[in-house]
């Protein structure tokens, strides 16, 4: 697997808390602002939308926040036949990540990364930090990843690539294609395929971005547990995803995301296993910080 759940990073922690579901989803109302404060002004691009995406360098870094709410519903019956209704109580997910390229070659670049992310369910806050090693491609595909993050950590990577948003193509408002997102997240058992256009330009700090959406559908496996902590073996279905993002293209990196994904799943099997449906919602916020939006800011201690 290359890409670790979150949920198994935080694993150690949030099963004494039994309250924090496996690749559970989100709560629709997640109250948090869009991308569009006062940092972000509406312009049109002055950028070349034909030159070449600038290749990573060694010492770059990249510092991202992130934020997540996730919650999980279930409507069946256990093992045992007794009734499982649960509403989805939300869990939300906070963090930071350093992203640094420390090598670069025709395999891809090479990240070590590290960071740290706190769940609270209920007020009550659980955090435990992290690294790890990722080798991202030039499609934008996370082809090795280890350590002990994973996760929403992963979303902003596959779009290092240089060839990772539209082939590496000018892009232009209206322009679209088709392609796999880089990575997958916890219970998606392929990268969701999606259809990607772009909506608009403008100037983030000073950075002309692309504001590009996607929608697509993958297919989904994820264990189940209550909870309460009990496990109801596995459900299956389909996944469907929606991401707004914004884009620096000339530094092929993406500067501020938000991606939903919900799905509807059946619990099935024989007669005793437990039967029914699992309702999840997620929603994922990441961005990146304002000091990294600097095209030159490389770290000399590396």
């Amino acid at each position: 697997m290359i890409n670790k759940p979150i949920a198994f990073a935080l694993a150690p922690v949030l099963v004494c808390m039994s309250t924090l579901m496996t690749g559970s989803p989100v709560a629709a109302n997640l109250d948090v602002a869009p991308f569009t404060g006062s940092a972000a002004t509406v312009a049109p691009s002055t950028s070349d939308p034909t030159a070449a995406v600038s290749a990573h360098r060694v010492g770059q870094i990249f510092n991202y926040s992130l934020h997540g709410e996730v919650g999980q519903s279930i409507s069946g019956r256990d093992a045992t036949g007794r009734t499982v209704d649960q509403r989805a109580i939300t869990t939300t997910l906070t963090g930071r990540e350093r992203i640094a390229v420390r090598q670069t070659s025709p395999r891809g670049i090479t990240l070590h990364r590290s960071g740290a992310i706190t769940a609270s369910v209920a007020g009550r806050p659980v955090s435990k930090p992290g690294t790890g090693w990722t080798l991202v491609n030039g499609d934008g595909t996370v082809v090795r990843d280890h350590g002990t993050l994973g996760g929403l950590f992963l979303l902003p990577l596959g779009f290092l690539g240089e060839r990772a948003v539209n082939r590496g193509a000018a892009l232009s408002v209206g322009s679209s294609w088709s392609g796999k997102l880089g990575t997958k997240l916890y219970g998606m058992t392929a990268r969701p395929q999606m259809k990607y256009s772009v909506t608009g330009t403008r100037y983030i700090l000073g950075t002309s971005v692309f504001s590009i959406v996607a929608t697509g559908s993958v297919p989904m496996k994820e264990p189940v547990v209550t909870n309460m902590g009990e496990t109801l073996g596995y459900a299956t279905g389909k996944a469907y995803i929606t991401l707004h993002f914004d884009y620096d293209r000339a530094n092929a990196r993406v500067v501020a995301m938000d991606l939903r994904v919900q799905d509807d799943l059946r619990l099935s099997g024989t007669a005793k296993a437990a039967q029914g449906n699992v309702s999840d919602v997620q929603r994922y916020l990441v961005a990146l910080d304002a000091g990294s939006i600097s095209a030159s800011a490389i770290s000399r201690s590396l």
